[in-house]
């Protein structure tokens, strides 16, 4: 069910279609990296003592540093993504038509930041 989860955010977000669903393909370092993020977040935010988290990541330390290189991972997919998203506006004629959610926000702002 989590891979179909997957699979179905990254066809509605992206338009990219990653073969998550398949169940003989291995998962993406893109999909283990989302989940492992998502988990690492929801513990964090159950967490009875937020200053543990805190200090953490002020170290850099155990979940927190996992966290930081989950969520860097799925930050240089995205930003390639970007960047052949770019790549395919400025060679075509007919501009943006895409109508995935990446799409929308970059045809709403002019800084890929």
């Amino acid at each position: 069910m989590r891979r179909f989860s997957f699979d179905i955010i990254c066809k509605f977000s992206f338009e990219i279609d990653i073969e998550c669903f398949i169940p003989y393909f291995p998962e993406s370092k893109l999909a283990d990296s989302f989940n492992l993020a998502s988990k690492l977040l929801v513990q964090r935010a159950m967490s009875p003592l937020p200053n543990i988290w805190k200090l953490k990541q002020l170290l850099n330390i155990g979940s927190e540093k996992k966290l930081k290189e989950a969520i860097g991972v799925v930050d240089n997919v995205i930003v390639e993504m970007i960047g052949q998203r770019r790549r395919d506006i400025a060679t075509t004629t007919t501009g943006l038509n895409k109508s995935d959610l990446l799409s929308r926000f970059m045809g709403s702002i002019k800084d890929d930041n």
